[in-house]
């Protein structure tokens, strides 16, 4: 029985001393860079967004919905099951973010709580603001959802499996969306269904870039990055040799970046040919993000930020310690924020 009891006392102060963590801001150097780095509960898997005040708003497996700035956690909200989704500011300034519990949360951006909804299913994809009054979001109910707030009135225009892809506005009127049928499904904003294109895998997570109103290019389970019209017509595809979860982005000159789990980063143009293939040491699951007049930053599972030009030049790199699967985030004054599966969040700032 003493034994119980000691055993239950230590792990009862190993858990206190793991929780007082939370929040604990450190500062390094690394090359060219300034890192802070403050502790957070769980792998980030969400992507990042930023206020307009600047804060960082990110979501974690830890049932956990933090709100940032570079000197500390601003504040935080729990969930009562992961939060996978990236978030997404609607209705001009409220910030909404999907979890694993069902609920879609929406905040102030001082992270109070505004309004919480359960359409049904989890909550995998962020939201898109279709007009004024209608946003759209996915969920493991098997749909797409479009929301109104001012009405509180919902639907949901069906799909044949979950989905976890999230949502592209094309235009004023049209929203595409992949799912794990192996479609990319384009529906008007009153949630008809105009057309559908069919691939060989998952449409996962990779978020569809709209190239202009009516052609889009995403990636696919199936190896291939995929250029579409949204009458659901094939224009290309390029193949690689490895699954696609990552969102292609595209620099200013027209040409698209976009990772694989084959470990490379690929840079290819317009008609999808291969400009640039940049090697890595492990799958490349993150989205880039494009700053300073065409250069890109991917993080990879190898641990490594990767900061390119836009002909794939490797111009720096910086080391962060755990695997990367969260898309990396320019803020207003050019510094990086990324999140790691290890519990960490950086605030990586470029030295004079």
């Amino acid at each position: 029985m003493k034994r119980l009891l000691c055993y239950i006392t230590i792990c009862s102060l190993l858990a206190t001393s793991c929780a007082s963590h939370e929040g604990l801001v450190s500062k390094t150097n690394q090359g060219n860079y300034e890192i802070t780095e403050i502790k957070i509960k769980g792998a980030a898997y969400s992507t990042p967004i930023k206020t307009e005040n600047n804060t960082v708003v990110l979501g974690t497996h830890k049932k956990s919905i933090y709100f940032l700035t570079p000197d500390s956690i601003k504040n935080v909200f729990r969930t009562k099951l992961w939060v996978h989704a990236t978030p997404e500011i609607v209705y001009d300034s409220l910030i909404a973010i999907g979890s694993y519990d069902g609920n879609m949360y929406f905040f102030t951006e001082d992270g109070k709580i505004h309004k919480t909804i359960r359409p049904g299913g989890r909550v995998f994809t962020n939201p898109v603001q279709l007009d004024d009054n209608w946003v759209s979001f996915a969920t493991a109910s098997k749909g797409l959802w479009y929301y109104n707030i001012h009405s509180d009135s919902i639907f949901l225009s069906p799909i044949d499996k979950f989905t976890h892809g999230s949502p592209t506005k094309l235009g004023e009127n049209q929203v595409c969306v992949g799912s794990n049928d192996k479609t990319m499904y384009f529906f008007d904003k009153n949630g008809k269904l105009i057309s559908s294109y069919n691939t060989t895998g998952w449409v996962m997570h990779s978020k569809a870039l709209p190239l202009s109103d009516s052609t889009i290019v995403f990636g696919s389970y199936d190896n291939r990055l995929y250029s579409i019209s949204s009458s659901g017509k094939l224009l290309w595809f390029f193949e690689t040799n490895g699954k696609i979860h990552a969102s292609p982005q595209q620099f200013t000159n027209g040409n698209i970046i976009c990772g694989s789990f084959d470990k490379n980063i690929y840079i290819i143009d317009q008609t999808g040919q291969k400009v640039a293939e940049i090697p890595t040491k492990k799958r490349v699951v993150s989205s880039a993000s494009i700053f300073n007049n065409d250069n890109a930053v991917v993080g990879s599972y190898d641990k490594h930020l990767y900061i390119l030009s836009v002909t794939g030049e490797v111009i720096d790199k910086v080391c962060l310690y755990g695997k990367i699967f969260s898309s990396p985030i320019i803020l207003d004054d050019g510094s990086i924020f990324c999140a790691t599966t290890n519990g960490k969040a950086f605030f990586i700032r470029k030295r004079n």
